[in-house]
């Protein structure tokens, strides 16, 4: 009786030099068979997370700067919840560094979206979180407008 390990051995290594005579020398016969291939698939691409996906991750704070572009994209695409979310986000360092400023106007932007206490949220941070030189601003800002 023959062993069967042998003769499997000699094929991958037959198949292996036939890949590798490719490599270093190729010919038709070789450049054929690379063109017979079908091209690899693209590679998939990576999931977006859900909205609430995101809501979940802020409220346990786990929230980083991915989640902050996808509030961002949702938010400048009037979606009240997003919007709202952010606005808690930027006050509160979630995903990013504290902007009391920009969490006003995003409170702002919630209330006109009909957010409730939407702009009872802006008043207080208005009243407790801007700095002196930022309460100028944001009055010079709702004065332009």
């Amino acid at each position: 009786m023959v062993p069967l390990a042998p003769l499997a051995a000699w094929a991958q290594f037959y198949d292996l030099d036939g890949a590798y005579r490719c490599l270093t020398v190729p010919d038709a016969a070789c450049e054929e068979g690379l063109r017979d291939q079908p091209p690899p698939p693209p590679p998939a691409p990576a999931p977006v997370p859900t909205l609430d996906q995101v809501i979940a991750k802020v409220r346990d704070k786990s929230a980083g700067p991915h989640e902050i572009v996808l509030l961002e994209k949702h938010a400048a695409a009037n979606e009240a919840r997003a919007v709202e979310v952010l606005a808690w986000c930027k006050l509160n360092g979630i995903g990013a560094a504290a902007d009391p400023e920009a969490a006003y106007w995003l409170y702002r932007q919630a209330a006109a979206l009909g957010v409730a206490n939407a702009l009872k949220n802006q008043i207080a941070i208005y009243k407790t979180r801007l700095t002196a030189e930022q309460r100028q601003r944001v009055l010079m800002r709702e004065n332009a407008n």
